[in-house]
Order: structure tokens, then C-alpha cells, then sequence
């Protein structure tokens, strides 16, 4: 427990300087291609266009050519490797998502800074994890402690870090991992604090209160407006990534490309919508913003009325930032959901004011923006934590609270994933889990198959092989011709065999030539998926670069035997409050 504390406090010291170092150089593309204007006092013009569109086709080259995995938003990397990958991530897919992230958010694209930060900074934590021969548990907490310090530096939520980690990354509340994370929160705030000073992410907010009770039947029809928005933008966000999908024809640069020159297009009428729209969200929270400091002096279109230009922004945003992820661009979706969710809120509140007994616009927007951030992520508790922290408000908690609530059980009812898990769960990776249910997504087929495996060859008389069966106790044996898989032959083939009085026939004759296989890298689901779908009790395991050459052989006595094995080192590792071991 020491030295896992004094790893976590040196992750999080070392992850607040890399957030610095990350942020710093988003600022200093910005301002390479905007100077000192930013997005919204730009001299470029229709020239616009090509700015998101170059940092579209510069970010292209980078995860084609050097790292695949940097394109997207970077959570569901981590989630999928807490959740399957024994905690692994690659420090080259990390340092290509900070560069290809850097270069898409300042140039424009309609990107947050949070995906990749907690992406680079878990994969510090799995570095130091992997590196120190942690157990695959402890470099798990690792992982989390980076993730957990990511958040708190950017949004000086130490809290709020630490319930992101457990909701969303380590999935479990446990002492042995806990404080581990709270360690590396509070060294991260000290350090982050120390270079940046004690701001909150969003200050200088008016204090807003519940006016009147009647206001909460305001809250809850918010939180269901939330939740219908927040599952329109999972839907939207991955069918234009499907539809990108299809355009494989068309090279990964050339798509980023085009998706930075449609996001340019959309900023020559409303340029609020480049970048993360971190500043336009302050505007909208304090509830003093006009039209004219919304919208730039560049927009082709002027709206006077605040609630339409709020209801548009929010459309806009919520296209521009589902092109910019869909067409391969890297960056992280978080921020833009703060943007929506207070451009909804802000548009209710306007909408709502002439009853009468209403709290101003702003308070309607920050119930709005931690709403749809909780029902997009399905981090609830994170979402209201974190939107406490950085407003430093607790007056309107309980409408915040039940907006939330409202909002992630209607995201939960009609979109059985999140936004960080929908693009896993296409590719078969379930982060819905439960934490025993982890543990075995956690163990490979290498882990628990048997290398010594007793094989027949096709000529093989069938009286052999019934000596043996009923020698050795096996149900199957694979089938090798010349040192290849071509078959494996099972007790019920065997008994059938004796059943139709044919003994005389060979292996060959009855042997299953329609093998199915797994590798040894593949997670004991998928073994135990295939197991109990084709009712059977054996699966070679082969090669993954060669599917003819076995290498072992896995039963679900295997899979149950090693499930206990890793069960019984947790619960080895977990200790009551008495410290007393479990």
C-alpha cells in the first residue's frame, strides 16, 4: 500500500505538469493560426474554411501513418483497456493523440481537451504500473489515479477526479483503490494549483437559487429535454462515423480533411462553434451574455433574439462536433457536451422566464449542462460533483441532482450505451459490466488453456481412439494431418460411432472438420460465449497468425478453474476496515 500511494502522489504531480504542457500547446496552435483574436475575432474571412480543414488533413496523416488508435475521443481507449486489456496502454498511441488532439482543437474543430488529457495521463499511470511489475489490479488503480488527476487539473475538481475514476474507469469502490486515487488528486491540485493558481473552472457565476418550489417541475421536464438530446447526440455522433465508415474508399486524411472544411463552413455564420466553446459556456452559465458577445464579429448571420441563437448554436454544436469526431478527427467530447447541455439549459430558462417565478436563464443552464454531461456519459454522481466543484455553488444542488437523475434514466431506456461505450460495444467490447464480471473480461485463454494436448491424426482407427477416450477421460481430441488442425473429434462423435456400429471407420470419418477457435490472446468470454452457444466443452486454441497450428486446448473447467485462481488473489488483496485480510 506504500509504495502504491507513492506512485499514485508521483502520477499525479507528473500528470499536472503534462496537462500543463498539453493545454499549453493547444494554446500555442491557436494562436499560431488565430493570434490574439481566437475563434471569434478571426481576420481570415470565408478563408475560415481552410483553417480546420488544414489541421484536418495534418491530423489525418498522423494517425494513418504513425498511431490508428489516436483517432476519437480518447475514454473509451482507457475504459477498454481496464476492462480487457489487463490495463495495457502504448505510450505511441498516447503522445499521437496529444499531437493529432493539439492540432485538431486549435485549429477549430469542434473538440474538447479532456478525452485526450485522461487518455495521455491514464497512459502514465499504466506505464508506471507495467514498469514497477504491478499486478494487473494495481496497475488498474494506476490507470485510474492518471485519469482521476487528468480531470482535477483540468477543471480543479479534485473530487469530481476521483468520482470520474471509480464511476467510469476502475468501476469499482473499493479502500485498496480509493485511496490511491485520492492521493493522486490532492498532489495533482497542489501542483496544478501552484503553477496555474486557485481559479475554478468556471468563476465569478451569480449565486442561483430555487425561486420557487413549482421550479422543479421546470428541472425535471429539463432533464428529460437532457436526456432526449444527450441520446439524439450518441446517435447522431455514431451514425456520422458510420457514414464515414462506409466512405473507406476515400483515404483517412482526405476525410478529416473534409470534416474540418465542413465545420469551417458552419463557422462563416456562427464561429461560436470552433474549438471547445469552453468560453462561450462561461458566458451562458453567468447569465449576462448578450448577442453580441456570443457572436463573433465575422458570423454572416445575425440573430437578435438570445433564446433562438442559443437553440441554433446548439444544433450547430452538436453537428459540428459529431463531423469533427465522425471524420476521424481526435479530441475528446466531454467539453462540447458542457456546451450543449448549457445551451439547452440557457434556451429552456429564456424559454420558461415569462411565467414568472422562474431563477434567471444561467441557473437553467447549469442544471442543463451537468444533465446532459450525465446522461451522454452515464457518469451521474461525476456529473453532479464535478459541476459543484467548479461553480462553487450548492444552492440549486437539488435541482441539479434531480435533473440528472431524470436525464440519465432516459438516456438509459432508450440508448443502452453511453457515448464513451457505444463505439466498444460495436466492436463486441461490453463496458456494462459489474466488477466480478471484469475480472473475467480481465483473464486470457493463455491464462487458463492446457499447452499439453493429446491429438489423433485422421487415419486414426476409431477403436483407437475409443481406448484412448476411455483411458484418459478426455471428451475430444483435435485432429492433426501433418502437424495441421483439420478437425477435432468429441466423446459424442465417439458414441455415435459406436451406436452405428462403426468402429472400423477412421478419425477422418467422423471427426468435425468445421473446427472453431480461439487464440491466446483472446479474453475467456469469448471462449466461454462459444462454449455455451454450440454446446460443446472443448476449443483448440490456435495461433492467431496461423489458424492451423495448435498451440492448446481450453475447457470450461479451464475458465472456471482460472476464474477462481484471480478471484481468490482479489479477495486476498481486499481488507476490511479492521485491516484484518478478507
Amino acid at each position: 500500500m506504500l509504495r502504491l500511494n507513492v506512485l499514485a502522489a508521483l502520477t499525479g504531480a507528473a500528470v499536472a505538469c503534462l496537462a500543463w504542457l498539453f493545454l499549453q500547446m493547444i494554446d500555442g496552435v491557436q494562436w499560431l493560426f488565430y493570434r490574439d483574436g481566437g475563434f471569434l475575432e478571426h481576420n481570415y474571412g470565408v478563408w475560415i474554411l481552410l483553417v480546420p480543414a488544414a489541421g484536418g488533413l495534418a491530423t489525418g496523416l498522423i494517425i494513418k501513418y504513425y498511431a490508428a488508435e489516436a483517432r476519437g475521443h480518447g475514454v473509451p481507449v482507457v475504459m477498454e483497456a481496464v476492462a480487457v486489456n489487463r490495463a495495457r496502454l502504448g505510450t505511441r498511441i498516447a503522445l499521437s493523440k496529444g499531437v493529432a488532439a493539439a492540432i485538431c482543437i486549435g485549429t477549430g474543430f469542434s473538440l474538447g481537451r479532456i478525452g485526450p488529457l485522461i487518455l495521455m495521463a491514464s497512459t502514465f499511470g499504466s506505464e508506471v504500473g507495467q514498469r514497477m511489475g504491478m499486478s494487473v489490479e494495481e496497475t488498474r488503480t494506476m490507470v485510474g489515479c492518471g485519469a482521476a488527476a487528468a480531470l482535477t487539473t483540468a477543471f480543479n475538481a479534485p473530487l469530481g477526479g476521483v468520482i470520474f475514476a471509480i464511476e467510469l474507469i476502475v468501476t469499482e469502490f473499493r479502500t485498496r483503490s480509493f485511496i490511491p486515487l485520492v492521493v493522486a488528486t490532492v498532489i495533482a491540485t497542489a501542483v496544478a494549483r501552484a503553477i496555474k493558481g486557485d481559479i475554478s473552472a468556471f468563476d465569478s457565476l451569480p449565486p442561483y437559487s430555487l425561486n420557487s418550489p413549482l421550479e422543479y417541475l421546470l428541472y425535471l421536464v429539463l432533464g428529460l429535454l437532457a436526456g432526449l438530446a444527450a441520446t439524439g447526440f450518441i446517435k447522431l455522433l455514431f451514425g456520422f462515423d458510420r457514414l464515414m465508415t462506409a466512405m473507406h474508399q476515400l483515404p483517412l486524411p482526405a476525410q478529416t480533411a473534409l470534416g474540418g472544411l465542413t465545420v469551417g463552413a458552419i463557422a462563416l455564420a456562427f464561429p461560436e462553434i470552433l474549438g471547445n466553446g469552453f468560453d462561450i459556456t462561461h458566458g451562458m452559465l453567468q447569465g449576462t451574455a448578450d448577442t453580441a458577445r456570443l457572436r463573433g464579429p465575422d458570423g454572416l448571420l445575425t440573430i437578435d433574439n438570445m433564446a433562438l441563437l442559443l437553440a441554433v448554436l446548439f444544433i450547430l454544436k452538436l453537428i459540428a462536433t459529431s463531423i469533427s469526431i465522425g471524420s476521424g478527427g481526435s479530441g475528446g467530447v466531454f467539453t462540447p457536451s458542457l456546451f450543449l447541455g448549457a445551451a439547452l439549459g440557457a434556451t429552456f430558462g429564456l424559454a420558461v422566464a415569462p411565467l414568472g417565478f422562474t431563477a434567471p436563464a444561467g441557473a437553467y443552464a447549469l442544471v442543463g449542462m451537468a444533465a446532459f454531461t450525465a446522461a451522454a456519459t452515464r457518469g451521474t454522481l461525476t456529473a453532479i460533483v464535478l459541476l459543484f466543484e467548479m461553480t462553487g455553488d450548492y444552492q440549486i444542488i437539488l435541482p441539479l441532482m434531480l435533473a440528472c437523475v431524470v436525464a440519465d434514466a432516459v438516456c438509459y431506456v432508450i440508448s443502452e450505451h453511453s457515448i464513451y461505450t457505444t463505439k466498444l460495444a460495436q466492436r463486441g467490447v461490453h463496458i456494462d459490466l459489474g466488477a466480478e464480471q471484469d475480472l473475467m473480461r480481465m483473464l486470457t485463454i493463455e491464462e487458463a488453456m492446457s499447452r499439453d494436448v493429446m491429438t489423433l491424426a485422421p487415419d486414426t482407427p476409431l477403436e483407437v481412439a475409443i481406448s484412448q477416450l476411455e483411458d484418459t477421460g478426455h471428451m475430444s481430441f483435435p485432429v492433426l494431418e501433418e502437424g495441421k488442425l483439420v478437425g477435432i473429434i468429441t466423446w459424442a462423435d465417439l458414441h455415435n460411432a459406436v451406436v452405428n456400429r462403426d468402429r472400423h471407420l477412421t478419425v477422418g470419418d467422423y471427426c468435425v472438420r468445421e473446427v472453431l477457435t480461439v487464440t491466446p490472446d483472446d479474453q475467456l468470454t469469448r471462449a466461454l460465449d462459444l462454449l455455451g452457444q454450440k454446446e460443446i466443452s472443448h476449443l483448440p486454441v490456435v495461433d492467431p497468425h496461423d489458424p492451423t497450428r495448435l498451440v492448446g486446448l481450453i475447457t470450461k473447467g479451464d475458465i472456471i478453474k482460472a476464474y477462481n485462481q484471480r478471484r481468490l488473489v482479489r479477495r486476498k488483496l481486499s481488507w476490511d476496515q479492521n485491516g484484518e485480510s478478507l
